[in-house]
């Protein structure tokens, strides 16, 4: 595998970003999509928390439930189906 190629980002000029300035519309946008990304996620572990242990009563059933807690604490591991 070749390395990867290096880009250079150039340095954002000094009054680019301003802590008081009001926030424009993308930024609050980016925010709500932030925000039910998260709301998404948390659901998601409340399912999982959820679980009884005591219900996993088979290979397969702790083999599901595993499979599902590593795809959340490891989500750079996680194979997607092709299309």
């Amino acid at each position: 595998m070749a390395p990867a190629r290096v880009i250079s980002v150039p340095k954002t000029e000094s009054g680019a970003y301003n802590l008081n300035r009001p926030a424009g519309k993308l930024l609050l946008a980016q925010s709500a999509h932030l925000r039910e990304a998260l709301i998404r996620h948390m659901k998601e572990l409340a399912d999982i928390v959820a679980i009884d242990l005591r219900s996993l009563k088979t290979e397969g059933d702790v083999s599901a439930y595993a499979e599902r807690i590593t795809a959340i604490l490891h989500p750079q591991g996680v194979k997607h189906p092709r299309k």
